[in-house]
């Protein structure tokens, strides 16, 4: 055997020895909050997630579609459902107000944000900040413990419950007014608390990590710690039986539970390198692989320099074609074809725009002209009425005038810019 092919052996053998040592080796925890039903550490819901779905009582589903895609679906719209969001993300004020909207219309909403202050107008309550969760601080640490418990209630006034967790894991705290109907489910109390209570002097407001606004027909439950709804909590100690008493506030309807509303880095299927980067052996392998790639091109260029030919950029000839295909249905004065081409780039512009499809016919309080009805503020009459006539006179059964055209086009218009 030449040296060469012992050279070649040994370094497979030596390769082969390193994989089999780091996957002997004990792994580590990732102690990074992505409440991902595929995630099996301690801050992923992959245990929540499926011992929730075993014990709702009426289904529970994780779901990747915003709120308006869901409730856009007639299957889901026709009956009250629960809906669970826990991220670590800010919502917008659009998307606040149609979280209000759908707990007024009779559905139970619970979300579960780390920045719950997005409804404190709204709501009138007031956050109090308490600490940010980093393992560089705990670690090798002993780090005080928190307390949270269950508010007494009626339900359970003879079987309180609490938990012994890390005060690092709460991030803000609620402390509701008393001038907006609430409840609050879950309060906290940490070791500054105690101290505070020695003051009797002060009036201190209850620190609530979930409370319950009655909405309308419905309930909105805003939960100020999402990372107790995660692995770590349900099988920590108590902590299932926390869960359990929060969650039983939805299992009256069938429960939605939306990952939309997630950080895009937080989900782990988001790039087909994960397994690469997640363990430090395959990661720095891909490491080298870039680097051996990146030097062989730059050497390989140097060695392989040529001229290079200015090439002319492409024109983009699609304005002269639009322009020849409306000047060929104008010299025909076929005014049905040119409303048909407003009509399906007007069709295009609302589903883009709104996601309603005005192409399937339902009348329906929930079918798409109802919907964009009430989305442009039209009458949804008038609307019906307009997009049937427009229909009709861009299917080319009759003559279309240039007045009509001209009509059917600006009500199209109106349309579009109510939107």
């Amino acid at each position: 055997m030449s040296s060469r092919n012992k050279f070649i052996i040994g370094i497979l053998v030596m390769l082969l020895v390193v994989l089999i040592i780091e996957y002997r080796m004990p792994r580590h925890f990732v102690w990074q909050p992505t409440f991902s039903h595929v995630d099996a550490q301690p801050f992923g819901c992959q245990v929540f997630d499926s011992v929730m779905k075993a014990t709702m009582s009426n289904g529970y589903i994780v779901d990747n579609r915003t709120l308006r895609q869901i409730f856009t679906d007639d299957s889901v719209a026709d009956s009250p459902k629960s809906i669970l969001i826990i991220t670590n993300e800010s919502f917008s004020e659009r998307d606040c107000n149609y979280i209000l909207q759908l707990a007024s219309e009779g559905h139970t909403l619970m979300v579960a944000t780390s920045i719950p202050y997005d409804w404190s107008d709204t709501l009138g309550f007031d956050t109090k900040w308490n600490s940010l969760f980093r393992l560089q601080d705990v670690a090798g640490k002993a780090p005080t413990k928190a307390l949270v418990a269950w508010a007494q209630d009626s339900i359970y006034a003879h079987h309180p419950l609490s938990l012994h967790v890390y005060s690092q894991m709460i991030e803000r705290t609620i402390q509701p007014s008393d001038t907006i109907p609430s409840r609050v489910l879950m309060t906290f109390k940490s070791p500054d608390d105690e101290e505070d209570d020695d003051d009797e002097d002060v009036e201190q407001k209850p620190n609530a990590l979930a409370v319950s606004y009655p909405i309308g027909k419905g309930e909105f439950i805003l939960v100020s710690a999402p990372l107790l709804l995660t692995n770590y909590t349900m099988v920590s100690s108590d902590g299932w039986a926390l869960i359990g008493r929060l969650m039983d506030r939805l299992k009256q309807h069938p429960v939605i539970r939306t990952e939309a509303y997630m950080s895009i880095t937080a989900q782990k299927e988001s790039t087909p390198f994960y397994v690469f980067l997640r363990e430090p052996p395959l990661r720095w392998a891909l490491y080298l692989t870039l680097l051996s790639i990146l030097l062989f091109c730059i050497f390989t260029a140097r060695r392989r320099q040529r001229v290079i030919p200015v090439v002319q950029k492409p024109q983009n000839h699609n304005l002269e074609f639009v322009r020849l295909i409306g000047t060929l249905y104008w010299q025909d004065h076929w005014n049905p074809g040119l409303l048909a081409k407003k009509l399906t780039y007007t069709t295009e512009e609302i589903r883009r725009q709104t996601g309603i499809d005005i192409t399937v016919t339902d009348s329906s309080p929930s079918g798409p002209i109802a919907l964009l009805a009430r989305h442009t503020g039209i009458d949804e009459q008038e609307l019906s009425l307009i997009l049937k006539n427009i229909r009709e006179a861009a299917s080319g059964n009759h003559i279309v005038s240039d007045a009509e055209l001209k009509t059917y086009i600006n009500e199209l218009n109106k349309i579009q810019q109510s939107l």
